[in-house]
């Protein structure tokens, strides 16, 4: 009797595949986004990306949400339409202009990244740090957290663009490398920088505690924060280290305007004072 009803049974469950899976059942398409072949249509700030950044540049931004764009293993969303053009207008004129005013059109062609991803959201790590931007290979920036983007709001402003700078920084000192001395002025770089307070940091004359991290990282920071913070507020940071780590930051920014001028013809002073004028004027 248990032989006969398992024999039901099994006889049933064929019955029911087979029911399920005639030939002549439709199989509905469906679009899982990310895996290609999703189409749209150029609106208004597609049409203005292009005539600002790709067609004189050769810079494609991206907005619309690309998962493989992005880490697999985060959580995060894609940033408002309303925010694109904002962000992308304040680059323009923070980091482009002053760049191709100082340096020309050719140069900035030549180095610029060619491409940006916009993301809504910060990107949050198991190390308790948030990523605001990461760069690939001198090509390829990643924004994050931009969906509280707000021109107004010149902190925010700044830290988006010293992530920028940073990362634009690092295409040219990996293009032409700076002086060999730079790596000797500070000691104490350490992968743990996220473990030790700003003003540790500034004990051993790093300008962040990112900075920390790596000679190259130190390099790029100590660029990125003179020139989004201005002579002023650099002047500043610098004041509130301790004296002995006040020569350190003097020799940097000494290597610094002289690997500029040296090594891209560029007067750093002059494109110091071109980024404060627009970041003033946004």
């Amino acid at each position: 009797m248990k032989q006969m009803h398992i024999k039901f049974l099994m006889a049933f469950i064929l019955l029911g595949s087979l029911m399920a899976c005639s030939k002549d059942d439709k199989i509905d398409s469906v679009n899982i986004p990310g895996l290609g072949g999703e189409t749209w249509e150029k609106g208004p700030l597609d049409f203005w990306l292009d005539s600002v950044f790709t067609r004189p540049y050769n810079i494609e931004v991206k907005y619309r949400f690309e998962r493989y764009e992005l880490t697999l293993d985060k959580t995060l969303v894609p940033v408002k339409e309303e925010k694109v053009e904002p962000v992308m207008s304040s680059i323009l004129k923070t980091w482009a202009a002053p760049y191709i005013a100082e340096a020309g059109e050719t140069f900035f062609k030549t180095y610029c990244q060619k491409q940006f991803v916009l993301v809504g959201s910060p990107q949050f790590n198991s190390n308790n740090t948030i990523t605001l931007g990461t760069a690939e290979g001198g090509r390829k920036i990643v924004l994050f957290w931009l969906n509280d983007f707000n021109i107004t709001d010149k902190p925010f402003v700044r830290q988006m663009l010293h992530t920028i700078h940073h990362e634009f920084a690092h295409i040219l000192h990996q293009t032409i490398m700076y002086p060999v001395e730079y790596k000797r002025i500070s000691t104490g770089y350490t992968a743990s920088w996220n473990d030790y307070t700003l003003d540790e940091a500034l004990e051993k004359g790093f300008i962040t505690q990112y900075a920390r991290s790596a000679p190259d990282e130190d390099f790029v920071e100590m660029v990125s924060t003179m020139l989004v913070e201005g002579k002023d507020g650099y002047d500043a940071i610098v004041a509130s280290a301790p004296a002995d780590a006040q020569t350190k930051f003097r020799q940097k920014e000494e290597i610094i305007v002289r690997y500029f001028k040296e090594s891209w013809n560029i007067d750093f002073r002059n494109l110091q004072t071109r980024v404060q004028d627009a970041i003033d004027h946004l």
